[in-house]
């Protein structure tokens, strides 16, 4: 499907930039779909960026914009599956202009092998639950002599839930088991085990993780292999990022470990006693480009770290419970640069879309901003597994994601994700 501009320039700007509604009925009609999707995006996307500027109010952009709306949604629902392509494509293009940001979620860490939310709090609930927290000293081995010292671990005192903690960690865990849980019981049982644990909590956090996940996923591999330098005339001289950036809702540092693999500098983003930090490798140190990586609710690399101020966050309502009055910290940047900027893309792979605060703010970004939408690969509801959706139905499970501002890329597996990632190039 050919995607880009049409040979009826003149015709188009007359449709758009001067109202001609006929004329833009018919050239919606006529021209292939690809062609009117980005004819009508590249109007929308000049507007918002004209709207920056001091000279022209939002309102007026925003009734433009909600003139052309109609024909975009009838466009692509008309597509029906092909919609697909259109959006690959697309994407395809705001890449290479590097203006394309990742936001990977726990899928991403699990396709390495990795925990999920909830098996990570099962297991720190076990671990809670059947050993307590085991404070511990190093002492001499009985055999040690003064020339050679060698030590134990020695448990000195554990320390456990009082009753009623542990009723309630007990009850968390029983329904983590059921499959009966959602955000809230989720930060519940994690806020057990940082009470009990504190910031030894870390500790076994990066213990499960990486005994799972040493390695970086295919996933994590293809984002890599996107981002490496690249010349973009259209935004001046020097280096620009393939990924615009990565913004990372997982705790690993395997985002990080890909870029190291192929040689990318990286900058990563965390927020460390209430303030946000920046983590520079070396090949960023040394470059004038780099790609940020923002970790939205905490960092645990493999490496050694200095942990003490660093929060265990499960949801963005926990993130403003924590970090309450910090009107700088990292959710705020990144809704400022990146998720509610009428002018960036991003593309979400491996999020369940479960947040509720986040979701309500790219709803709030969307209802500001319409017309400017973001993407997601998404895995087809099971009952469509093996089947092409129809028009109907894939605008009834579309509609959720519609709502926040999020066209779906809808896959049959999870193990289409790198390929469409790589597709992207």
């Amino acid at each position: 499907m050919y995607i880009g501009p049409s040979q009826k320039q003149q015709a188009w700007q007359e449709a758009l930039y001067k109202g001609n509604d006929d004329l833009l009925l018919n050239l919606s009609k006529t021209e292939p779909p690809g062609v009117t999707y980005f004819q009508i995006a590249t109007y929308i996307n000049g507007l918002y960026r004209m709207s920056s500027g001091p000279f022209v109010a939002i309102e007026n952009v925003k009734s433009q914009i909600q003139r052309v709306l109609p024909l975009l949604k009838n466009l692509r629902k008309e597509m029906g599956w092909k919609q697909r392509d259109l959006d690959i494509g697309l994407l395809r293009m705001i890449r290479r202009s590097s203006a394309l940001s990742f936001v990977i979620g726990a899928g991403v860490t699990i396709a390495a092998g990795g925990p999920s939310w909830p098996e990570l709090v099962q297991v720190l609930l076990e671990t809670a639950l059947e050993k307590g927290h085991e404070i511990s000293r190093m002492v001499p081995t009985p055999d040690s002599t003064p020339e050679h010292i060698q030590v134990r671990r020695e448990v000195v005192k554990v320390e456990r839930f009082k009753p009623e903690y542990e009723k309630k960690a007990k009850k968390v865990l029983k329904s983590i088991k059921k499959k009966k849980f959602d955000t809230e019981m989720l930060m519940e049982g994690a806020q057990l085990c940082y009470d009990l644990f504190g910031q030894f909590l870390f500790q076994h956090l990066t213990q499960i993780i990486y005994s799972r996940a040493s390695k970086p996923s295919e996933i994590h591999k293809a984002i890599a292999d996107l981002s490496y330098g690249q010349m973009v005339p259209e935004r001046g001289p020097g280096i620009f990022p393939g990924v615009e950036s990565i913004i990372n809702y997982n705790f690993d540092d395997l985002m990080e470990s890909a870029l190291k693999e192929i040689q990318i500098p990286y900058v990563a983003w965390l927020m460390d006693n209430s303030e946000v930090k920046t983590i520079y490798n070396q090949l960023a140190k040394n470059n004038n480009w780099h790609v940020p990586i923002y970790h939205l609710h905490g960092y645990t690399p493999q490496d050694l770290f200095q942990i003490t101020n660093i929060n265990f966050i499960f949801s963005t309502a926990q993130y403003y419970q924590v970090y309450s009055g910090q009107k700088t910290g990292l959710i705020e940047e990144v809704l400022k640069r990146y998720l509610a900027n009428p002018v960036h893309i991003a593309l979400y792979v491996g999020c369940s879309f479960t947040d509720q605060s986040m979701n309500r703010m790219l709803r709030e970004a969307e209802n500001q901003y319409p017309g400017r939408f973001h993407f997601a690969i998404l895995k087809l509801p099971e009952d469509l597994i093996g089947k092409i959706p129809t028009i109907d139905q894939l605008e009834s499970i579309s509609i959720p994601y519609y709502e926040m501002g999020v066209y779906p890329i809808w896959t049959q597996s999870f193990d289409e994700i790198p390929d469409i990632i790589h597709s992207l190039s």
